[in-house]
């Protein structure tokens, strides 16, 4: 077995004076592009507390879609991304079933 050095998947490490910074930014560029979401402005809030999502009850809008999307931010939130923790965990909620709703406040 190899020491290949520190290996962090996705995760780019800045040196500086003040030490040692974790950034993924090439990887929410590269979620926001595959899933089409690169031409959306930024939110000041990484969501919106006004938007009351409830259970879908009728058959749901790509639910694999839904999932893969939910998906990518989650390991993000896990690494580098704790402030987008609840919002993520919010919409997670939903992967079973998600309707319009569910996919409005994603975007």
């Amino acid at each position: 077995m190899k020491n290949l050095g520190p290996a962090v998947l996705n995760i780019k490490l800045i040196k500086s004076e003040d030490g040692i910074t974790l950034n993924q930014s090439h990887y929410t560029e590269k979620i926001l592009s595959r899933f089409g979401f690169e031409d959306y402005k930024v939110s000041p809030t990484p969501y919106d507390a006004s938007i009351k999502l409830k259970k879908f009850e009728r058959e749901g809008k790509d639910q694999l879609r839904y999932s893969q999307i939910i998906g990518s931010p989650m390991y993000l939130a896990g690494a580098t991304g704790p402030y987008i923790s609840y919002a993520v965990s919010k919409l997670s909620r939903f992967t079973s079933n998600p309707g319009d709703d569910h996919y409005k406040a994603l975007e």
